[in-house]
């Protein structure tokens, strides 16, 4: 699976494109309902880039994440490695956070960090489940290597730009394409 969703990334021109395609075959990847992508805009905050199944509250309230915060996606981009939440009620850290997931129906989620060449996390990107879950050791390592690809792709697409304004930009698309 890892050199077809290879090629359907490579062969996008856009930011907007690759950062779907991403997404959508993650997703597939791991049979989740929800996930999202976020951009490291600088070494300590993450910002909401793409989604999939997200409403407009839940959008405004992940638009932001600091790498010190309790978020499964805070917690990978730190420790520069997944994180796998089998059950979103037993993890204390995510208590900020368990009313919207309880509200959106999210028992489960991983977070995975897009590492580059050099160490640098240039972003990471979640899945969430429906139910209690726990992707397989198989899926996290397919994950792992297409995060190498993808994070080579997302720097070619913002390569000198400012990353607070290409997140800004991608959230407002967000916010336009979701329905109240």
């Amino acid at each position: 699976m890892l050199p077809q969703m290879t090629a359907r990334l490579l062969g996008q021109n856009t930011l907007a494109g690759g950062l779907r395609t991403i997404l959508n075959d993650v997703i597939a990847l791991h049979g989740a309902e929800f996930g999202n992508i976020q951009l490291a805009i600088d070494d300590d905050t993450l910002a909401l880039i793409e989604h999939r199944g997200f409403d407009k509250p839940s959008l405004r309230s992940l638009r932001r994440v600091a790498s010190d915060g309790g978020a499964a996606s805070a917690r990978a981009f730190a420790a520069r490695k997944s994180v796998v939440i089998p059950d979103l009620s037993k993890d204390r850290a995510l208590a900020p956070y368990h009313q919207l997931a309880n509200t959106m129906g999210i028992r489960a989620m991983q977070s995975t960090p897009f590492i580059a060449a050099g160490g640098k996390c240039v972003g990471v990107v979640s899945t969430h489940f429906a139910n209690v879950h726990t992707p397989t050791e198989i899926e996290m390592e397919t994950l792992q290597q297409y995060g190498f690809v993808a994070a080579d792709f997302i720097i070619s697409k913002t390569q000198g730009a400012d990353l607070a304004a290409v997140a800004d930009a991608c959230f407002r698309r967000l916010m336009a394409d979701v329905a109240a």
